[in-house]
């Protein structure tokens, strides 16, 4: 249940900036934050980046952006490798 919840409130999180009531810069921060411990990452973690990925993806990733989002897959494929 507890988990459901937290998913939730990470979609809720991607609508609220979909609807452009939270910005780009919030998000990115947000995205660090879940990216946080690469050599052992939590599995909470790696399940909430991935349901904010699927739904602020397509709006976040843009030309300005290009860097941070090279630099996400990144770190999600050193991830992976853990």
């Amino acid at each position: 249940k507890a988990k459901r919840r937290m998913l939730g409130n990470i979609r809720f999180i991607g609508e609220l900036y979909k609807q452009r009531m939270l910005t780009e810069k919030i998000m990115h921060e947000c995205l660090i934050k879940l990216l946080g411990d690469i050599e052992q990452p939590e599995e909470e973690s790696v399940e909430c980046l991935c349901k904010l990925m699927t739904t602020i993806g397509k709006d976040i990733d843009h030309q300005r952006a290009k860097s941070h989002m090279d630099e996400y897959f990144t770190r999600m494929t050193e991830m992976s490798r853990n």
